[in-house]
């Protein structure tokens, strides 16, 4: 397994996270890209044989860095990891015993719990079957066994790397968010299928990868909104895509109006960042964030 698997985790001022799975990385062979330019991240890891620490200077992205990680990497198989996960060996392995069970496997997920311990939800139907199909009702139950999903979350995806390669790896057209969506995509689209193993656990410290401000976080809103309209971009028409930009703006101009008037300011802040997203969208000005 540690011969077989390069762990692939790109980092944006992520060091106390790093440092959480330090104890596992350091026996397998790792590969950190680092966004933040952060020193403390590379100190933690200069002297561990088996890390190796890419620095990119600027901020590339999430799909970049992961295709910039893969594209370093060596090994039969890669295991792409978002910083804010925990992970043991066990977990790793469950996921390594699996992958010559199905002919089929694209990508491979683990079950992610909180830090409470408590099941979250890792695989579910397709963006576009939630939101355009009316019959369709989210399932609050877990799989007890392995699942295949339309889509799982990307925070920790096991493949096999000449596929990962084939496939294109992730589109460079997302910055971040939604790269997972449509990477899912593809992987049907080459006739493979993404599954949920819960023999496989692992801690997803949702929100926790990096250090955030006020004016971060506004900046994540609005990119991902506008990777949302990216990714509508690539399965509608424009016709489809602008009517949808149109009801969508029509909706968020009245819900801010409604917010601020019953003095609730955070709400009619968080309307017109997603306004605003639709504006940077349409005049491709978000090109320039």
């Amino acid at each position: 397994m540690y011969n077989d698997i390069t762990i692939i985790i790109v980092c944006y001022k992520s060091y106390d996270l790093i440092k959480k799975n330090l104890k596992v990385l350091k026996f397998f062979k790792t590969i950190i890209i680092d966004n933040s330019n952060c020193e403390r991240t590379y100190n933690l890891v200069k002297y561990i044989d088996n890390i190796r620490f890419i620095n990119t200077l600027k901020n590339i992205g999430y799909g970049q860095a992961n295709n910039l990680g893969v594209s370093n990497a060596h090994t039969k198989f890669i295991l792409i990891l978002n910083p804010d996960i925990i992970v043991d060996e066990k977990s790793i392995l469950a996921l390594y015993n699996k992958k010559n069970l199905y002919d089929n496997i694209g990508i491979l997920v683990p079950s992610l719990f909180s830090q409470a311990n408590e099941r979250k939800t890792n695989g579910s139907k397709s963006y576009f079957k939630k939101i355009f199909n009316k019959e369709f009702i989210k399932n609050k139950n877990f799989a007890e066994g392995d699942t295949c999903y339309d889509y799982a979350i990307g925070c920790a995806f096991f493949m096999d790397r000449e596929f990962f390669n084939k496939i294109g790896g992730f589109d460079k057209d997302f910055f971040m968010y939604f790269e997972d969506n449509e990477i899912c995509d593809r992987v049907y689209k080459f006739n493979k299928t993404v599954i949920e193993t819960p023999s496989s656990k692992m801690i997803h410290m949702e929100g926790m990868s990096s250090e955030k401000s006020f004016m971060s976080n506004a900046k994540l809103s609005l990119i991902h909104k506008i990777s949302e309209f990216i990714y509508i971009n690539k399965n509608l028409s424009k016709l489809k895509l602008y009517t949808n930009l149109t009801i969508q703006l029509i909706d968020y101009i009245q819900r801010m109006i409604f917010s601020f008037i019953t003095f609730k300011f955070k709400k009619s802040f968080k309307n017109l960042l997603r306004i605003f997203s639709i504006l940077l969208y349409i005049t491709s000005l978000y090109k320039l964030i």
